[in-house]
């Protein structure tokens, strides 16, 4: 896939979680990130569990406002350099990558998707609760915590039916 097909990939992903959440009534927000839906609020600054994005309140046209009002300067927000549509481009390749390992596709099923992002959210939690706050960077409970999005990004993947 190239750019153009990621993003596209994308816009469809995010508007299917969006009319999947609003028709079960489901008080969840997709990841202007991402897609998934992965935020419990908008434009707080709540971090995406899966891309990491932090929900500054950008979104589809940020980028382009960004560039058109700061031309040739480097904007560094929450995300530091990476805009939006990088981070989609980004995101996008991962999971279009692990999909290729396993002759695979990005999970369809919504329900199952909101089950999978709910384990691993508790699996953070889990990790969480054991950090005292004096772990340095390198420690091993820092390295199971980042592990975790790993993880979810990999089960966001399943086998082509």
């Amino acid at each position: 896939m190239n750019d153009a097909e990621i993003l596209a990939a994308f816009y469809v992903r995010r508007a299917h979680y969006d009319t999947y959440l609003e028709a079960n009534n489901i008080h969840l927000y997709t990841c202007p990130g991402c897609g998934f839906p992965s935020l419990t609020d908008r434009r707080e600054f709540s971090i995406c569990i899966i891309c990491f994005w932090e929900d500054d309140g950008q979104d589809d046209n940020a980028d382009s406002i960004l560039n058109g009002l700061f031309e040739g300067i480097s904007l560094s927000g929450p995300n530091g350099n990476l805009t939006l549509t990088e981070n989609r481009i980004n995101i996008g390749y991962i999971l279009e990558t692990n999909a290729e390992q396993i002759n695979g596709e990005i999970d369809p099923d919504p329900a199952r998707v909101l089950k999978t992002i709910e384990f691993y959210q508790q699996r953070r939690g889990e990790i969480e609760d054991r950090m005292t706050g004096h772990e340095d960077p390198y420690d091993h409970i820092w390295i199971e915590w980042k592990e975790v999005r790993k993880d979810l990004q990999m089960a966001l993947v399943v086998p082509k039916l």
